[in-house]
This record gives structure tokens, C-alpha cells and sequence, in this order.
């Protein structure tokens, strides 16, 4: 976050260097940062297969929305050709296709397959950020260049099998965390953020293996409020339609939905896939099943989004509580 490491070159020699800041300008509109597409969409047989108007910093791919269904994973431009699975505690992998050396998209393949389906997201300031660092077990800061305080970070151990994610939010705070893998409802632990909240330049991580392990490659995913673009947020559940304003003009393109008191799954829902008055697509993030499609969960809004009366309590008991993405 703060430059770059250098892996290997002979000792005792003198080295000069020329680095130039990557560009971070706070975006204005959402389709600057965020896009969605299927594999291989365009069927011109050209690499990147996911497309988008912008470099990709970080993807979130479903593969086979519609079939047998896939583990969702995560990759980032940082990690090269890693990836993550966020429904499971597994080490990082590996995949040739994830590369994100294109300007207008990411992964290698030239394939053509719907049933396969990506977010790309860009780091901005306000926005999104992505930090890599290697553990040492002992509490300390680490500096990232989100801008403004994190409200959501999701935290991976990338070489070690069985170590889940951690998922801080701001409504909880620090002393408290979910584990994205799992349904979990919020819990305690001073361990993993030392009950100390970040602030616009750094986060802190304890001494546990979930956010710090000596020696070991952990990552960080940031995301914040950006009046416009993006809202974290809260809302308190009802049981009835209820409407939940993020600020925006033309509604939300993705939504992320996690109880918090009690147990209750990752829901994601996207415009790509349909945000109607009628049934909505969704899949979870801490479940390799298909995608579910019978079901009207959710609503358009122009200022965000609403969740529907017919709506489970994972998403809308009465007197639940809710973080969003």
C-alpha cells in the first residue's frame, strides 16, 4: 500500500528506482468503478473475457449461475493469478486465466460461456481499496489508501488451509467481526482488529492468524460510502416492504445483504441479472449453490433498493439487524 517490495537482486549493491502513483481520482458515477458482464459476452473470441471500461483491480466471478452451480471467488490485479473462495476457508489457488493486464476488463480466457458471471471493481478514493501484507503476529497499523475510513473490510490468510475470512464492519466495530464463509451472526473477539477502529489511513489487526499470522500473504478488501456511487449501510428489519435509501438517483446495480444478530447468509443481487417488481435472481457468497431465481425478495427503488415483505429473515425479521453493501 505504501510502494513495493522487491523479491530477490544481489546483496550489498546500490539500486535506484522511479515509482509514479497509480491513479486514485474519486470517482463520480458508478460505472466508473463498477461493471458487470458474462464470459466471454461479446463472442469476438478475444481476450479479456469479462469486459469492462475500466483496468479491474478486483473481481468477484460466480461460475455456473444456472447449472450444478460453483464456488464464488475472488481475485485481484495485486495477486496476479490467485484466487479465493469465499464460501470456504481454503488457501488461495491458482488459475492461468486470472490475469488483469488489459485496460478493459480482466481474465485470459476466450471462451464464451453465460453461465458464468463477474463483478469487476476498481480502487478509488472514497470507494474500494485493496491491501496486500505479510503477518507478523504482533498488533500493529497498516496503511491503505482508501482516503476515508473503511465501513466494510474483508480479510483472507491467503497460504493457510483453514483459516476463514473476517469481515469487520462499522455498525458492529472493531471488537466484533462476521466470517463471510459461514452464516454466522456477529460475534466477539479483540484478537483479529485489537478493538481498534481504522481511520482514513490505516487499519489495525491484532495478533491472530485470521488478520495477522507470522509470515504468512494476508489481504484486505476496503469499501466505504461514496455519496452517488456506493453506500455501506445498516437498516433494521420489519417483516413488511421496506425501503432502503442509499442516496442514489437511478437505484442500485448491486446489492449485499448480511444479518448480523442472528444467523443469515451472504445475499447478492445485480441489475445484470434483474432487479424487478418480480422475481429476482440471487446467489450466495458463503454457498457454492446455482443461483435461486423463484423468489421476490427483493424491489427496484430509485434511491436504493427495498426488501420485500415476502422476504426471509436472513433479510427482513422484524427488529433484525442488517449491514449492505
Amino acid at each position: 500500500s505504501t510502494g513495493y517490495t522487491v523479491n530477490g537482486g544481489e546483496t550489498s549493491q546500490t539500486y535506484i528506482y522511479m515509482a509514479i502513483r497509480r491513479p486514485m481520482k474519486t470517482p463520480e458515477v458508478g460505472t466508473e468503478v463498477f461493471a458487470m458482464d458474462t464470459e466471454g459476452s461479446t463472442g469476438d473470441g478475444n481476450a479479456p473475457s469479462y469486459r469492462s471500461p475500466f483496468p479491474v483491480d478486483m473481481s468477484l466471478q460466480k461460475p455456473q449461475l444456472n447449472s450444478s452451480g460453483g464456488n464464488p471467488e475472488i481475485a485481484s490485479r495485486l495477486t496476479g493469478d490467485g484466487y479465493l473462495k469465499t464460501n470456504l476457508a481454503d488457501v488461495e489457488q491458482t488459475r492461468a486465466y486470472y490475469q488483469f493486464d488489459y485496460m478493459n476488463g480482466y481474465y485470459s480466457s476466450t471462451g464464451s460461456y453465460s453461465d458464468y458471471f463477474s463483478y469487476m471493481f476498481k480502487r478509488a478514493t472514497g470507494f474500494f481499496d485493496v491491501v496486500c501484507y505479510t503477518g507478523n503476529a504482533t498488533i500493529r497499523t497498516i496503511a491503505h489508501n482508501l482516503g476515508v475510513v473503511p465501513e466494510l473490510m474483508l480479510f483472507k490468510n491467503r497460504p493457510t488451509n483453514n483459516i476463514y475470512w473476517i469481515v469487520y464492519n462499522s455498525t458492529d466495530g472493531a471488537e466484533k467481526y462476521l466470517i463471510l464463509n459461514e452464516d454466522n451472526s456477529v460475534a466477539d473477539s479483540i484478537d483479529h482488529f485489537n478493538d481498534t477502529e481504522p481511520t482514513s489511513s490505516v487499519f489495525t489487526v491484532g495478533d491472530a492468524a485470521y488478520t495477522n499470522r507470522n509470515t504468512d500473504g494476508m489481504i484486505a478488501y476496503l469499501f466505504a460510502t461514496l455519496a452517488g456511487v456506493s453506500k455501506v449501510g445498516t437498516y433494521t428489519g420489519t417483516g413488511a416492504d421496506l425501503n432502503v435509501d442509499c442516496g442514489f438517483t437511478a437505484g442500485a446495480r448491486f446489492i449485499l445483504i448480511k444479518r448480523t444478530d442472528s444467523a443469515g447468509d451472504w445475499y447478492v443481487w445485480d441489475t445484470f441479472r434483474g432487479i424487478t417488481a418480480g422475481n429476482d435472481p440471487y446467489f450466495l457468497l458463503n454457498d457454492a449453490a446455482a443461483q435461486v431465481t423463484n423468489t421476490d425478495y427483493i424491489d427496484p427503488l430509485a434511491s436504493g433498493f427495498t426488501v420485500t415483505s415476502s422476504a426471509p429473515a436472513g433479510l427482513n425479521a422484524s427488529s433484525g439487524s442488517y449491514i449492505f453493501l
